[in-house]
This record gives structure tokens, sequence and C-alpha cells, in this order.
């Protein structure tokens, strides 16, 4: 079985207990400032139509949409998830699309969106062309906000280059997950990338612990290169 494949199973064996950590605000870091991080660096742009892709149980629609007079759809390849979204909230749009989807073109997205958001929704090896096919369906002048692991973080256990790596979500005790590939950025491999979209940052942003001062993620605000 190939990555993508091991990816995607992960994510539909693990849908029950994602949503119940994400609900019970087991995560340590989005507890820190991740969660409040991605909110104000999306409504600090104040769309007015907003996609979430990788929405998983859609708790960032819910927010914004409570938060920021807009409407929203959030989109995601687990059905499970998509399910979990809806079930909680029934005011907004939620809608099951994989990446290979947006990347075919066989979803029937309207477009027009003002801010499109990955909040650690990018895993894979190849992600430039699901951040194209996204940056098409942006308003003019609208923007993708990327929220991800901070590359330094891993910098100081790990060799510091881009590769695969496996999160067996060790650090939630009591459940049995399973285990997810994913695939690990440098700085400069992020920029590469976003630059292989056809995109360019426009911002960037290093949320930090109230503890310690380290980074607890990194925020990208990225628009198209012909706007």
């Amino acid at each position: 079985m190939d990555r993508e494949a091991m990816l995607n199973r992960a994510w539909d064996r693990n849908a029950a207990r994602w949503t119940r950590t994400v609900r019970d605000g087991l995560i340590p870091s989005r507890r820190a400032g991740t969660d409040e991080a991605v909110v104000a660096a999306i409504a600090a742009r104040n769309p007015r139509r907003l996609l979430d892709v990788g929405c998983g149980e859609g708790w960032l629609v819910r927010r914004l949409c409570r938060d920021v007079d807009c409407t929203a759809l959030g989109i995601d390849g687990s059905a499970s998830l998509i399910e979990d979204a809806r079930s909680a909230d029934p005011n907004n749009s939620y809608e099951v699309a994989s990446y290979a989807d947006l990347i075919g073109g066989q979803t029937r997205l309207a477009g027009g969106f003002d801010v499109a958001v990955f909040n650690y929704a990018l895993f894979d090896e190849q992600v430039d062309r699901v951040l194209a096919a996204v940056a098409a369906l942006l308003a003019r002048g609208g923007v993708i906000v990327v929220q991800t692991l901070h590359p330094w973080a891993l910098s100081q256990t790990e060799t510091y280059g881009d590769g695969w790596r496996i999160e067996d979500f060790s650090a939630f005790d009591g459940e049995e997950w399973e285990p997810m590939p994913w695939f690990f950025r440098t700085l400069e491999s992020w920029h590469a990338t976003i630059r292989a979209a056809g995109l360019t940052v426009v911002d960037l942003l290093e949320p930090k612990s109230p503890v310690d001062s380290r980074p607890l993620s990194l925020i990208m605000v990225c628009k198209a290169v012909t706007d």
C-alpha cells in the first residue's frame, strides 16, 4: 500500500477518535495558541466566503461563522468526519471531496472564495497541485492560509531535511490510533512548494508558546502571483 492510501486509511480509521480529541480539547498545541492563531489570521482578511480544505469535524468553520460574518464550506476526504461536521453544524455546508477530486476537477465548487484554509491539512509529498487547484477557486485578491508544523520543531531531534515521518499519536493516551504517514518539509521546501503552485507568501506568522516562546506552528498567507 502506498503512503497516500495509508494516509487516507488512517484518517478514516481515526475519524471518531479525532473528533473526540478535538472536541474535548486534548491537543496541547491547540490549547497553547494554534487555534487562536489561525482564527486571527483568517479573521484579519474579513472574508465573506470561506473554504476550509481538510476541515475534519468542522470546528474551524463553526468558529469562524460565529466570529466573522461569512458563509463557509468545509470539505474533507473522510466521509465519517464530514458526517460528524454536519451533525454538529446543520447551518453550514460540508462536502466529501478528496484532494484527488480537487486536482482532477471532479468537484462542483462554485469558487469565488475570499479565503481558503489548510489547517494542518497538507500531509502528502506532492501538495503543489492541490494548492494550485484551490487557488483557482479564489476570488480576485483572495488568499490561501496554511497552518502547519513549524519546521524548527523537529530540527532539534531529527535530521533537518524533507522526508516521510510517522505520527503514532502516542501523545494521546487511552486510544488505539492507526499510525499515519506524513511528509515533513523544511522552510526552504515550503517556499519552493508554494512557488510551484503559482503562489507567493504575503504574510508569515510564527505563533509562539506562552511558556517558553518556542514556535508552535508556521502560518503562511499566500496569494496568486498574478494577483
